[in-house]
């Protein structure tokens, strides 16, 4: 998303009759709407302020999307490290009750 500053603020070069606050709404207006909500509710004072909020709420945005991330305060944790859940079919437990097989390794 640090693109989208820069190419507003190449654009914001060129424009100098307009008001910080009107410049502030502008911006606004040209974020994704999730993220222009809560930039809008958090009310910047400037341009700069602005785009600090954005970048924070790309950040958590971002966190939440990658899979390593740990998640303690909802109770999820994902480590690539640790054996995953896996779906099985009735018969493929069945199988391995039979064998009496783990359900994570396929040992004994």
């Amino acid at each position: 998303m640090e693109e989208h500053i820069e190419d507003f603020q190449t654009l914001n070069i060129r424009v100098d009759d307009i008001l910080e606050k009107q410049k502030i709404y502008v911006f606004i207006g040209t974020l994704k709407d999730n993220i222009q909500h809560e930039v809008h509710f958090s009310e910047p004072n400037s341009l700069e302020k602005a785009f600090k909020i954005e970048r924070k709420i790309e950040k958590k945005i971002m966190e939440t999307r990658n899979p390593t991330t740990h998640s303690y305060k909802y109770g999820r944790v994902f480590a690539p490290s640790l054996p995953q859940p896996t779906s099985f079919t009735p018969e493929q437990l069945e199988e391995k009750r039979e064998k009496g097989l783990c359900y994570n390794c396929d040992s004994k």
